[in-house]
């Protein structure tokens, strides 16, 4: 089994500037030494509709 990965925070990928778009470096470094599959999740929704608590169910977090 490869080793876990442990992230304590989320950790942007992509910014937007005033220019441009532009790649967070240790983001992709990250990226780079996973060797299991990604999954990408978003969650869209109006103010306060519990998107936080579905990300945090997802994840496994009890708190947060």
């Amino acid at each position: 089994m490869a080793p876990e990965i442990h992230m304590p925070e989320p950790i942007c990928l992509i910014a937007n500037t005033d220019e441009h778009l532009v790649t967070n470096q240790e983001a992709l470094e990250i990226l780079s030494a996973i060797t299991q599959p990604v999954v990408v999740v978003a969650i869209v929704g109006l103010y306060r509709t519990g998107k936080s608590y579905l990300m945090n169910k997802l994840a496994g977090k009890e708190k947060g």
